[in-house]
């Protein structure tokens, strides 16, 4: 399982692997609606406007849009979806 995470125009777009798409929807639904266990900050996933995630060979790629970057998120997504304390 590996993240790799970089920063866009209006957000950050990261490449996962070694997740199934399912799986990493129901894990962002469940943050989204504050039921994970992960300790999501609730002042960073108010600052998210859109999550989109897309299968692709390989992996999937997740667009984060909002008013967030690569060096705030990667450890949150990591610890989240990893279970790697950052």
């Amino acid at each position: 399982m590996k993240i790799d995470i970089t920063n866009q125009a209006n957000g950050v777009k990261a490449f996962l692997t070694g997740f199934s798409t399912e799986e990493l929807g129901a894990k962002i639904e469940a943050c989204q609606n504050g039921q994970c266990d992960c300790n999501c900050d609730p002042t960073m996933m108010q600052k998210i406007e859109g999550i989109e995630l897309t299968s692709v060979e390989g992996g999937s790629i997740l667009t984060v849009t909002g008013d967030v970057d690569a060096q705030t998120l990667a450890p949150m997504m990591k610890e989240c979806l990893l279970g790697e304390k950052q």
